[in-house]
């Protein structure tokens, strides 16, 4: 099977991988049945491929990273090619044209046309400060690239979705429960839970999104003044309808855990301190209302309580304000690491689809 190429290398060859939701749910759930038979591979010692031999990915990271740089290099190289990485303070920062600064910015239109002459993908993260805390300004950045690139251009996390999070997590939640054909009748929480930090939305709107694809009952759970971009939400109504499923939001994090299958119990910011819903960039205003729900915070007996759901979180956690140590240290029913290592699987299965032949 190493030696091969199975059926989803080049399946969506040239194709970008934005969002999820630039997809139909049969073309999500090939994406994770090709993930499933990378990690069955990977597990039974097949650690290299030849598909991708000779193909070159370029890393832009506007952000810090630790699960996505590793299982982004990793994958390629398992793959059989190679990854660069690139950190915008080390070249003339991709701009868009509003901010250009002679000597110090290059215009992205001309950064993805050089690197399509040179590779064969460019993957890209940026959020937060790096985009300025305006909110949808990375994804507009991501959207950039592609529109200027040659080659395929894979989103990895900005500030309104996290793609390949997302399918790591539904992979996850998928083999905790025996790989059924969707999911159907399962409660899934997606919760805010406290941190003293920064956070996009990105992860909760892409968790809430996938999963509701998936077919799963969506509960989101924040205290008021955390709500997620409307956008977001929609398009986790719109799989809800498709699928007969429920799709709520709830303000108690408590009321929502009762019954549910997995929560996904994630700090984020509320958008309401920052552009386009504010005039300026208030984080200290952010910060101040955040610490106001420090209970928001998961631990060994609100899990019990709520009758021990598996509980997922994408990574790294605020130990101590997110989730007590005990929970990702102990808790039997934790895909914690699970999903981590799923990042591997699920990006060598898009990339095999999109940079392969």
């Amino acid at each position: 099977m190493g030696r091969h190429k199975p059926w989803f290398v080049g399946y969506l060859k040239g194709k970008d991988w934005l969002s999820n939701y630039d997809y139909d749910i049969d073309t999500i759930f090939k994406v994770l049945q090709a993930a499933k038979e990378l990690k069955q591979m990977y597990h039974s010692g097949v650690r290299k491929v030849n598909w991708l031999e000779g193909k070159m990915l370029y890393l832009i990271f506007y952000n810090k990273s630790l699960r996505t740089r590793n299982s982004f290099q990793t994958g390629v190289y398992q793959l059989g090619g190679q990854a660069t990485y690139i950190s915008p303070d080390q070249v003339y920062a991709p701009t868009l044209p509003e901010d250009m600064v002679p000597y110090q910015t290059e215009a992205i239109s001309d950064v993805a046309r050089v690197l399509s002459r040179y590779g064969d993908g460019i993957a890209i993260r940026i959020y937060g400060d790096a985009a300025k805390w305006v909110i949808g300004r990375g994804h507009r950045i991501i959207r950039e690239f592609a529109k200027w690139a040659d080659i395929p251009v894979l989103n990895m996390e900005d500030d309104v979705w996290h793609p390949f999070q997302s399918l790591a997590d539904a992979q996850a939640a998928l083999e905790a429960l025996g790989w059924p054909r969707d999911l159907r009748g399962k409660k899934v929480v997606v919760s805010y839970a406290y941190s003293g930090g920064l956070k996009p939305l990105a992860v909760p709107q892409d968790v809430a999104s996938m999963f509701a694809l998936l077919g799963a009952d969506v509960y989101v759970a924040h205290p008021p003044g955390f709500e997620l971009m409307d956008e977001a939400m929609q398009i986790a109504k719109k799989y809800a309808e498709h699928w007969g499923s429920e799709f709520k939001i709830v303000h108690d994090m408590d009321e929502a855990f009762e019954g549910a299958t997995i929560v996904y119990p994630k700090a984020w910011s509320p958008k309401g301190f920052f552009p386009p819903y504010n005039n300026v960039v208030d984080k200290d205003g952010a910060k101040a209302y955040q610490d106001k729900f420090k209970n928001w915070i998961v631990t060994m007996e609100r899990l019990e309580k709520a009758g021990k759901p598996y509980y997922m979180h994408c990574g790294p956690a605020d130990r101590g304000q997110e989730v007590t140590d005990e929970v990702l240290d102990s808790y039997e029913k934790s895909l914690y690491f699970e999903e981590a290592e799923n990042r591997l699987h699920v990006q060598k299965a898009v990339m095999s689809m999109v940079m392969g032949e």
